[in-house]
């Protein structure tokens, strides 16, 4: 008998492959994946196996299709090009003194736009810009910034998934503007979209407002920095996202009026199945907008022409639906936890309907999801906050019964009288700063929020696989089996270093400072020389930006939290510059620190005495690096040989670390210069060194000729940022460098550098090739 359970399911999981093998570097194992599925498929699907070559069909068929899709995402503009002609495309969102948008040029490229103001007057003229505005566009074209970090966001690739391949930085205001009476409908939607999001911002005061505007349109670009990360954090990020819980409860509400009104059932399924996708484009067409409305849809025509199919086909079809619109959703977070979670949750149904108590039943619920996204959290975010099912319980049913109505009846208030909507807006914002405040008091709390790191492909798998058998175990009433298997595999992920044979030095790309990363095998050691450091400028209140990039909570704690550091060993501070200790304060209560260690002198500056005075707060162990002292661990030894004594300039006083890692001898050489060089290479005269980090990211006053004639490194790396204003590193030592025959490894052109060894030996790397 054939099985029909799940035909369009396994039709989406086969699409899903096939787009999956098309752009991974794994062919091989995805394909024999795929086999392990052709085959699960084949046993299924006994007479006929129409099923079983389907999947196949399908398999090949989006890995074509993928193919196409990619082999046709390529630009027709250079990189020459200075002038264009064009439509804006996106919002114009003014930020500071950062106006940006997106751009459709005439050949029908959609470029992003960038431009920095001068004078606070000028944002006037961007204000009045409206998407389908014809513009004269003149500025310099750049390639997007790809990622330079290990694990790091690539912005390069978040783009390429959108078809944009450039960055327009205007050097004037566009000329020229003309508003055109003709748009096509997707400009009008998203026209009607910015009309709201206008109107919003006109009548309602912050935050009520950008809690409304994510609600109703799904942009959360106005939130709270600090808030989003609270929410973020503690695991409720996607109540701030239009999901498929709400797309239900407004689908339920406008049937339920309908039907009040006097219209039947069968005119109310049409006008939802003609309303939804526009809704959608309205909501700003994020992947689990496009599938809550697909399976919506999809529902309603069925139903429509009373043709009864498995909940579990909807899923499959509107998976299958959304790729075919566009395949790269597959590499979407919010298209991957949007699926996954709504899989799980049918697949649960039958033990969620058990639990009678509704706030048991809604405790379940959030457990189910939690399980079900575990392996995506850990992939995306490292992490997974411990609150986050006790949580929904209280937030899921304010942010679904309550912020949700009110919002949208605030709204159409707006519409009708504008100027009344202020007698109702007590009603959201008491009760939304009540529980905002909740959230960001219990983000505090680092306890409740557990690091992983991100798992390898193969744990990944590992993961899926045994989420998987949570759930079979789930339909069989054997769910202690099924807890038993996940926290086996997270209990070895929580303990993988112990078993990891690989250590590793990484020299982060932190812009114009130097931050290096030092683990050792099994678990033996993590260390931090340096933690960079953002200089900041007094700037006019218009100037500043709502989030500012901050290389510390943007760069280096989510470097730490991927590699899976809950506690850093040793923190070494070389001296007291700021592009040197100034992320420290990033550090506090994300990231244990068991020691720091400081040169002599050290506690002249603020800066320097506020980090003295939190690490005391916090009963962090403080100690000054002595010349000639240091420690070893297994095959890996440390010795600080610089500062002997304590020296007027701190880069003269930095600490030097002498390291054998790897079967290499490293020499960490802070920011030290002429003069404290002249009394190193006196004291160490025969130092033998492999690896040299230039000191003072290749200035000029630093690595002298008699310093690099005695040590003679082979492989010397430079920490220094893109552009920066010191003109770093000066050619004058990358000439030196050359007369010694040393290959030089640099963060601005090669992004991070990362050592990977055993007690064999190691091999170097870049994140840039």
């Amino acid at each position: 008998m054939k099985i029909r359970t799940g035909f369009y399911a396994y039709l989406a999981i086969a699409s899903c492959l096939g787009i999956t093998v098309s752009r991974s570097d794994f062919h091989w194992g995805l394909l024999f994946l795929s086999l392990l599925f052709f085959l699960m498929i084949y046993r299924i699907d006994e007479k006929p196996r129409g099923l079983f070559l389907l999947t196949i069909l399908f398999t090949a068929g989006f890995s074509a299709y993928m193919l196409y899709v990619d082999s046709a995402n390529a630009s027709i503009h250079h990189l020459s090009e200075s002038e264009f002609a064009g439509t804006v495309y996106s919002p114009v969102m003014i930020d500071g003194n950062k106006v940006g948008f997106q751009m459709k040029s005439s050949q029908n490229e959609v470029l992003v736009v960038e431009y920095f103001m001068d004078m606070a007057e000028e944002a006037l003229h961007f204000s009045e810009l409206e998407i389908g505005d014809s513009c004269k566009w003149s500025g310099i074209v750049k390639q997007p910034q790809q990622a330079s970090n290990p694990h790091a966001f690539d912005y390069q690739n978040y783009l390429y998934e959108q078809k944009i391949h450039w960055i327009l930085t205007l050097n004037s205001l566009p000329k020229a503007c003309t508003s055109t009476s003709k748009t096509s409908f997707f400009t009008s939607i998203k026209q009607y979209r910015q009309q709201g999001i206008h109107l919003i911002n006109a009548y309602v005061d912050q935050p009520q407002a950008s809690f409304m505007i994510s609600l109703i349109f799904g942009d959360r670009s106005s939130l709270d920095g600090e808030l989003l990360d609270a929410y973020q954090q503690l695991g409720l990020v996607h109540l701030l996202a239009i999901s498929g819980l709400h797309v239900g409860i407004i689908t339920a509400a406008t049937f339920f009026l309908g039907i009040r009104i006097g219209f039947t059932r069968q005119w109310m399924n049409l006008l939802l199945i003609s309303i939804l996708p526009i809704y959608a484009l309205l909501a700003g067409g994020a992947p689990s907008v496009m599938r809550a409305a697909t399976m919506t849809g999809v529902a309603l025509t069925l139903l429509l022409l009373k043709k009864k199919v498995f909940s579990i086909d909807t899923i499959g079809l509107a998976c299958i639906f959304v790729l075919l619109l566009n395949p790269y959703y597959l590499y979407h977070i919010g298209f991957q936890l949007s699926f996954s979670v709504s899989l799980s949750l049918l697949l649960a149904s039958k033990s969620i309907q058990k639990v009678k108590n509704g706030t048991a039943q809604l405790f379940i619920v959030s457990l189910i999801a939690q399980v079900a996204s575990l392996p995506l959290l850990l992939y995306h975010f490292y992490q997974f906050s411990i609150w986050s099912p006790l949580l929904n319980i209280i937030f899921v049913p304010f942010y679904s019964l309550y912020v949700l109505p009110i919002s949208f009846l605030l709204f159409f208030v707006l519409l009708l009288s504008p100027d009344d909507v202020s007698l109702f807006i007590p009603f959201l914002s008491y009760p939304l700063e009540i529980m905002n405040s909740l959230a960001v008091w219990i983000a505090q709390f680092p306890l409740g929020t557990m690091v992983f790191g991100k798992p390898a492909i193969l744990l990944t798998a590992v993961y899926c696989v045994s989420v998987i058998f949570f759930f079979c175990k789930l339909e069989t009433n054997k769910v202690s089996a099924g807890v038993i298997g996940l926290l086996i595999c997270m209990v070895f992920h929580w303990n993988i270093h112990y078993f990891n044979p690989y250590g590793k030095i990484v020299v982060l790309d932190i812009g114009q400072g130097d931050a290096i990363y030092i683990s050792l095998p099994f678990n033996k050691g993590k260390y931090l020389i340096d933690t960079g450091g953002m200089f900041s400028f007094p700037e006019e209140e218009w100037r500043k930006r709502k989030k500012e990039f901050h290389n510390g909570s943007d760069v280096l704690v989510p470097f730490l939290k991927a590699e899976g550091v809950r506690r850093l060993d040793k923190l070494i501070l070389t001296h007291g510059d700021f592009d040197h200790i100034g992320n420290v304060e990033s550090l506090w209560g994300q990231v244990g620190i068991k020691e720091i260690l400081v040169p002599q002198g050290f506690g002249v500056s603020e800066v320097e005495q506020d980090i003295l005075k939190e690490a005391k707060r916090r009963s962090v162990s403080t100690g000054i690096a002595v010349s000639n002292t240091g420690w070893k661990v297994g095959d890996a030894s440390f010795s600080f040989l610089h500062p002997a004594k304590i020296y007027e300039s701190k880069n003269e006083g930095s600490i030097v670390l002498f390291a054998m890692i790897g079967k290499r001898n490293w020499l960490f050489t802070g920011d030290m210069e002429e003069e404290a060089e002249r009394d190193f290479i006196h004291a160490y005269p025969t130092l033998n060194v492999d690896v040299l980090k230039v000191g003072h990211h290749g200035s000029k006053t630093s690595s002298t000729e008699g310093f690099l004639g005695r040590t003679k490194p082979k492989v010397a790396i430079i920490s220094a940022g893109r552009n920066n204003r010191f003109g770093h590193p000066h050619q004058e030592v990358l000439d030196r460098l050359s007369q010694v025959d040393a290959k030089v490894y640099r963060t601005d052109l090669h992004g991070a550098i990362i050592f990977e060894f055993t007690h064999r030996g190691g091999t170097f790397s870049t994140i840039i090739p």
